[in-house]
């Protein structure tokens, strides 16, 4: 027989590892219906892909390339229906010998190769379109990475403006108690409860921010903008400045207006061939009754250009200036984004550098001084005043951490913009 002490600890121990495995399985399905934190890459690819504007740019990569080949084609050729020589004395088809049905077709062929032209011009709009649709592209990568830092950053100060807070609080509860031993006096209490309420509004200035931070996210992710947020990743080094110039050449802003420029060209030569006239062909056929013998027809006819002082001409030089306008523009947008670039690259060194203060030196001796003062502190050599000071120092530090990191995701984000190939 078995002993009933026995008894309970093997009942015991059968549902101690039961009881872990529902645990462990309670909180594995929990954490699988937990959202995954976004970061700042997940916002910009998500944001690719789901974006009214990018399919309309989209469509009208479509409807260019549609259009580039409706344009290679000769005007559609015309049908021609008619009675011919009909007396109206009797309306009869067969009183007079001329009377006639008449059937023909005119075929319009455009002079100087025009529709050759026409078709090269809508290859290269075609072209123009597709490199919009890129542009567009890497703009709302960007936006929505520049959203996602929007969100970020108040939410990452949040806890330590909510710990400067608790130090305010607590430096306010020992103002009181000194105040009460006379150790301090009352405008000084007052003072620190200045503080607390400032702190207070800085806490709901960021949750303002926050809340604007997760709209402008939103504008981009929809429902994904309510996911939470992942750490800020370490910026990667860049390359010189040079290379960074010649990548932006690339840029599709620049390869548009590059477009621009051969569209323009284009239609210069379609001005052009506009003084060539162009020919219709025309082929008819007469039918004629009472046993007389039909009749064929056969014409060539063309355009005569001879006024093309106010037409021709006036479109040929239109073409040019056209050819001239974007030209200047792709230079004056070449020296503008160069000039965003070099704006960029000086804002990601200067933030790099703070960076690299705050973690080296300023941390640090704010760590140094915190422990000096709690070493005083213990020795009667230093009031708790100075204890929080201290902390507050370090925290105000940490905070501005914070906003050197994010001020250097917002230069790589524009640096990127202007110099990385977007991933199909």
């Amino acid at each position: 027989m078995s002993c009933p002490k026995c008894q309970g600890r093997v009942r015991r121990s059968w549902w101690l590892p039961f009881g872990l495995l529902v645990i462990i399985l309670l909180l594995g399905a929990a954490h699988a219906g937990a959202p995954a934190p976004l970061g700042l890459g997940d916002a910009a690819r998500l944001a690719t892909t789901r974006q009214p504007f990018l399919e309309a740019q989209a469509a009208a990569v479509e409807a260019a390339d549609a259009t580039a080949v409706a344009a290679a084609q000769w005007p559609d050729p015309k049908l021609r229906l008619g009675l011919a020589s009909l007396p109206t004395d009797s309306f009869s088809f067969v009183q007079e010998p001329m009377t006639q049905l008449t059937v023909g077709v005119s075929q319009t062929v455009p002079g100087g190769g025009r529709a050759g032209l026409a078709s090269r011009r809508g290859e290269l709009a075609a072209d123009q379109a597709r490199r919009q649709y890129q542009a567009g592209r890497k703009r709302v990568a960007r936006d929505a990475g520049l959203a996602w830092l929007s969100a970020w950053l108040p939410e990452a100060s949040a806890g330590l403006v909510r710990r400067l807070g608790q130090e305010w609080d607590r430096q306010l509860e020992w103002a009181e108690v000194a105040y009460k031993t006379g150790k301090l006096a009352l405008d000084e209490v007052a003072a620190l409860r200045d503080r607390v309420q400032a702190t207070l509004d800085r806490m709901d200035d960021l949750e303002r921010q926050g809340r604007r931070g997760r709209a402008a996210l939103a504008r981009w992710l929809g429902g994904d903008a309510a996911r939470p947020l992942a750490d800020l990743a370490a910026a990667a080094e860049l390359p010189p400045l040079a290379e960074l110039a010649t990548r932006l050449e690339q840029h599709p802003e620049l390869t548009t207006l590059s477009g621009a420029v051969a569209v323009a060209r284009a239609e210069v030569e379609i001005a052009r061939a506009a003084y060539r006239p162009d020919l219709t062909f025309d082929l008819g056929y007469g039918h004629r009754g009472d046993g007389r013998p039909d009749f064929v027809s056969f014409g060539i006819g063309m355009d005569l250009p001879l006024f093309s002082a106010n037409r021709q001409d006036r479109r040929l030089a239109a073409s040019e200036a056209r050819v001239t306008q974007a030209e200047q523009m792709l230079v004056d947008r070449r020296l503008s984004l160069r000039a965003e670039l070099e704006e960029a690259l000086a804002e990601w060194q200067a933030a790099r550098a703070r960076i690299a203060r705050y973690e080296k030196e300023t941390l640090p001796l704010a760590g140094q001084r915190i422990d000096s003062t709690l070493a005083a502190y213990g020795s009667d050599r230093a009031s708790y005043g100075r204890i929080a000071e201290a902390r507050r120092a370090e925290l105000e530090a940490r905070l501005g951490l914070l906003g050197q990191r994010a001020a250097l995701a917002r230069a790589q984000l524009q640096i990127d913009y202007l110099t990385t190939e977007i991933q199909p």
